[in-house]
């Protein structure tokens, strides 16, 4: 039984994507909406900064299939009030870098 609810609890923190330089007037509920254009959000986790009140301007995203994580990395910017927002795929427990352009 307590092996179920440490896999239960592993897999609760495995996330999809990770997204970094989010403006600090999005909510969690705008990023779920801007995301669900790709597919099905089951979960986007926005962590606050317990002495300010704001958020820390990166949050992560978990989607319901590996085609939805597709298309949203298809996608060659994604920009939310006018800031871009820094995507990094996650394989296991580890975020690949984003692919720089050559100059």
């Amino acid at each position: 039984m307590a092996a179920v609810r440490r896999a239960a609890r592993h897999s609760r923190r495995v996330f999809d994507i990770f997204v970094a330089e989010v403006p600090w007037t999005v909510s969690s509920k705008e990023l779920k909406e801007y995301f669900s254009q790709f597919g099905s959000v089951q979960r986007c986790q926005l962590p606050f900064d317990k002495d300010t009140g704001f958020h820390k301007r990166y949050c992560w995203i978990k989607f319901s299939s590996p085609e939805e994580v597709q298309n949203v990395l298809q996608k060659d910017s994604h920009i939310l009030e006018g800031a871009k927002l820094i995507l990094r795929q996650q394989q296991g427990r580890r975020y690949l870098q984003p692919k720089r352009e050559s100059m």
